[in-house]
């Protein structure tokens, strides 16, 4: 029975320790699913904070692309509004009217001209020539009031200059 005895005390030692050592294995898994835990806790609080930070900028974005289509509206509308004004140049005020003045003649003669007469041809190749030719002569004019400007009067004045200093230099000898 002794025997029993220290068989069942060590068998009782040894589950005791067992027990120990299970018990000191559970502490340690407990604490690091304790840690486990917490660092997932942490990890799903950054990730909500990056979803905000996310959705913010998200929106930012989707503001500011708002804002771009705003701008380039509003700068549509001020191109348009700049090409579609009158000049106050009395110049090409002028030109804009005769041209306005020119079209409606035109159409007003075309329009005289029925749809099938063999005229209408002849009409439409003349008014061509006649706007070229009337293009031509623009340019022409620019050209040479842009030469007596940079040139001409120079010119003029100079050859004025020498011709004046000729007359008083005859002048003298008489």
């Amino acid at each position: 029975m002794q025997e029993q005895l220290k068989s069942v005390a060590a068998e009782r030692d040894r589950h005791a320790f067992e027990k120990s050592e299970i018990v000191a294995k559970a502490n340690a898994i407990s604490r690091e699913r304790d840690e486990l835990r917490q660092r997932l806790a942490a990890a799903a609080t950054e990730r909500d904070r990056l979803a905000s930070e996310a959705a913010d900028a998200a929106r930012a974005l989707a503001e500011a692309g708002r804002q771009a289509e705003e701008s380039a509206k509003e700068i549509l509308g001020l191109r348009h509004i700049i090409e579609t004004s009158p000049s106050a140049e009395p110049a090409e005020v002028l030109w804009a009217l005769v041209t306005e003045r020119t079209k409606a003649g035109l159409a007003f003669l075309r329009g005289k001209i029925p749809e099938n007469h063999p005229a209408l041809a002849w009409f439409d190749k003349t008014v061509e020539i006649a706007t070229q030719l009337g293009c031509l002569a623009v340019k022409a004019s620019v050209a040479l009031a842009q030469w007596i400007r940079d040139t001409g009067w120079p010119l003029a004045k100079q050859l004025a200059a020498k011709l004046m200093s000729e007359v008083e230099a005859r002048l003298a000898k008489k």
